[in-house]
């Protein structure tokens, strides 16, 4: 996967993919260099879609890229994590705009709150799959990735996991609420199809 609209991307952000590609754990086969690509050139249409400015189209791009930063240390607080690496390369940033950064990579912890249209379009970006037709293959990316840190330990509690989670998940853009949401309702019945209820006793 390639970064869309590369030469849009300040050197900040060249630099994270740098360090991404060079840093992350071969083991995280979900929150890898392709997810981080991922949410990067959903946000390029997002930004198209809503017109965002420049100035601030900037800040969501450095947050997207930078959003799983701190995978490189670990999932805990790994959002708290992407923020601390990422503060002392916004030099060139006033407090303000690194303000609006650290919001957009929190509005991406789950359950996700996000507080205004920014936030909105990056926390949507971040789980644009759930209602995507690639859901499926990604889903199996993001369960060897469970295996690996013993979230989940085999596949049926990885099917109720998934549940859970699209159960309580909500798009928030009007965007992703008419494009992601019908395929994502597919999804969810086509994994309660395949939990097994125990015969009534007669």
């Amino acid at each position: 996967m390639e970064l869309e609209n590369s030469s849009l991307y300040p050197d900040i952000c060249h630099r994270i993919l740098e360090d991404l590609a060079q840093k992350l754990p071969s083991y995280l086969t979900y929150h890898c260099l392709e997810h981080t690509l991922d949410v990067a050139n959903v946000c390029n249409r997002y930004i198209d879609y809503y017109m965002v400015a420049e100035p601030v189209a900037r800040l969501i791009r450095i947050a997207a890229v930078a959003h799983d930063y701190g995978y490189i240390y670990g999932p805990k607080d790994h959002e708290e994590r992407s923020i601390t690496e990422v503060r002392p390369m916004l030099t060139d940033y006033s407090e303000k705009e690194i303000a609006l950064v650290e919001g957009l990579i929190r509005a991406t912890k789950v359950p996700q709150y996000p507080r205004n249209l920014y936030e909105e379009i990056l926390a949507d970006a971040d789980l644009d799959y759930l209602g995507r037709g690639d859901y499926e293959p990604l889903s199996d990316l993001l369960y060897k990735e469970f295996l690996h840190f013993g979230v989940v330990k085999n596949p049926e509690e990885w099917v109720q996991v998934q549940i859970r989670f699209l159960e309580g998940h909500a798009y928030h853009t009007d965007w992703a609420i008419r494009h992601r949401v019908a395929e994502k309702k597919k999804v969810l019945e086509a994994l309660r199809a395949q939990v097994v209820t125990p015969p009534e006793k007669g």
